[in-house]
């Protein structure tokens, strides 16, 4: 089932996508059970948002073998952390600062599966993982690699607004272990990997990151990205697809 958030007349629902038909639900339907209305939208006819509004991003990296190159694997997942308020959603701009593009800095796009908690937990155990789960979505972890290399901490790096970029919606029917991520620049393909090549995969994910700090409904965990990306400029086109999920497309803008 997809499950989508979006905005009409200014005000922000959340809802159920079927074709291209949304039934408005009567809140959040990742915090609490909710209720079709009476309501139904076209999809044509919204502005669609981040399908989750999370109260905090955990990111892992280096999670595919793919992406390591000559690096040691990671005996358990590496997570860092990105701000939530810098999230945005579908046919979004992501907005390369004014200190990174006229400086001609490197920036890449990840491509990434993106898990949302459903039911939250502390010492979550492998075993039961995956009934923590609400559903997966399309992430992209956009990255200036020069700052990832020589800053101390990867916060201006991976955490400038607009660099945590998911949608288009969330997806309940998805095989984490086995699905394919591909990237592309305007339509060129620069990244195809399928999930099974992930180090840590999801159930592995949960239990390391809840072992330490809780998990709350509404979370989102990006899982890592595969292969080499590619830099992107102004005025590209970046589309991140799942298999099972979707495609999540945006343009690139520099700050003015």
């Amino acid at each position: 089932m997809k499950y989508i958030r979006f905005k009409s007349n200014n005000k922000i629902s959340w809802g159920i996508l079927e074709g291209n038909n949304i039934k408005e639900l009567s809140g959040n339907y990742v915090l609490s059970s909710t209720k079709e209305t009476n309501n139904t939208f076209n999809i044509n006819d919204v502005e669609m948002l981040s399908p989750v509004d999370p109260g905090k991003v955990i990111a892992i990296g280096l999670n595919y073998k793919s992406h390591l190159g000559d690096r040691p694997a990671p005996e358990v997942p590496e997570p860092f952390f990105k701000l939530p308020d810098t999230l945005i959603g579908h046919n979004d701009d992501i907005v390369v600062p004014k200190e990174a593009h006229q400086n001609d800095l490197t920036v890449q796009p990840e491509a990434e599966l993106c898990l949302v908690i459903g039911k939250g937990g502390k010492r979550i155990t492998q075993q039961n993982a995956l009934s923590h789960v609400f559903g997966y979505t399309c992430g992209n972890d956009v990255s200036v690699r020069d700052w990832q290399k020589n800053d101390l901490q990867w916060w201006r790096a991976k955490s400038c607004d607009t660099f945590t970029v998911v949608g288009p919606w969330i997806e309940t029917e998805v095989d984490a272990a086995n699905s394919q991520i591909v990237c592309r620049i305007n339509g060129n393909e620069v990244q195809n990997q399928n999930t099974s090549d992930l180090l840590h995969g999801v159930p592995r994910i949960i239990e390391f990151v809840s072992s330490m700090i809780t998990l709350n409904p509404g979370d989102v965990i990006m899982t890592g990205t595969p292969g080499e990306p590619k830099n992107m400029y102004e005025g590209d086109i970046v589309e991140v697809e799942i298999e099972g999920i979707g495609i999540l497309s945006n343009k690139i803008k520099n700050e003015s």
